[in-house]
């Protein structure tokens, strides 16, 4: 029967590309947007200014939405009692917690650790797409007669690239001291800013000149670190409200 799985061709069946299609939303098009941000940028930028991306990339908006997905999953990972970002928490949760009237024992203090990151895995990824949705609206450095959706979209070109050199570097620092940590915060800082500026540059070049690029490159840079730094809070905030009300 033609309904049959069995005649259903092979060249057709799902494929290790469509699982993580399935689960992350990325697909060898999204590897391939990802890598053309860094090869290929002026291309990925032109494209980005074509309604259909010229059937060639993945819409930015939805892979850095997809790269900060895996980010916080392996958050998880990061959450292992032994970690240096589990014991940094369980240290600011016990000094507040010694500061108020209320005794709480270890056990309470690891059981609101749990909550926090539970919450901050969750919020995340949507705090960070709201606020810097909010910033892309307002950034016009692509150009004269840019429209407001294609700012978007190059603004998150620019997202792509810094979030996913962060996830890479992040993913050592469970493998490294408490003395290295500072250290390597601020070489993984360093990294993503550097990439923000050098895609700009790289995809708006011929569009103004090289100190021109260059400025605005930097200032844009500087803009997306201060927002990822008020967005962080801000989760941190919440994911700590969650967490004393759960254990309340």
């Amino acid at each position: 029967m033609s309904g049959d799985a069995s005649s259903v061709s092979r060249s057709n069946e799902p494929k290790l590309d469509s699982l993580i299609e399935d689960v992350f939303g990325l697909n060898v098009q999204g590897f391939r947007t990802l890598g053309g941000l860094f090869v290929s940028t002026k291309a990925v930028f032109e494209s980005a200014r074509v309604s259909d991306w010229r059937q060639k990339y993945t819409p930015t908006i939805r892979l850095t939405f997809s790269i900060i997905t895996v980010y916080m999953l392996l958050s998880f990972f990061w959450a292992a009692e032994d970690g240096i970002f589990y014991q940094s928490l369980y240290t600011q949760i016990a000094e507040v917690q010694a500061a108020s009237e209320n005794a709480v024992t270890p056990e309470q203090i690891r059981e609101m650790v749990d909550h926090s990151f539970a919450a901050v895995s969750f919020l995340y990824p949507f705090v960070y797409m709201f606020f810097h949705g909010l910033l892309a609206s307002c950034i016009f450095m692509w150009g004269k007669g840019t429209g407001w959706v294609t700012r978007i979209r190059l603004y998150f070109c620019l997202l792509a690239g810094g979030i996913s050199v962060s996830l890479v570097t992040t993913m050592i620092t469970p493998f490294l001291s408490g003395t290295m940590f500072l250290a390597f915060f601020v070489f993984s800082s360093v990294a993503t800013l550097l990439t923000y500026v050098l895609i700009y540059i790289r995809g708006m070049w011929g569009n103004a000149s090289a100190i021109g690029l260059s400025v605005r490159g930097i200032s844009l840079s500087i803009l997306i670190f201060t927002l990822d730094m008020i967005v962080s809070g801000l989760t941190a905030v919440a994911a700590g409200v969650w967490a004393s009300l759960v254990a309340a």
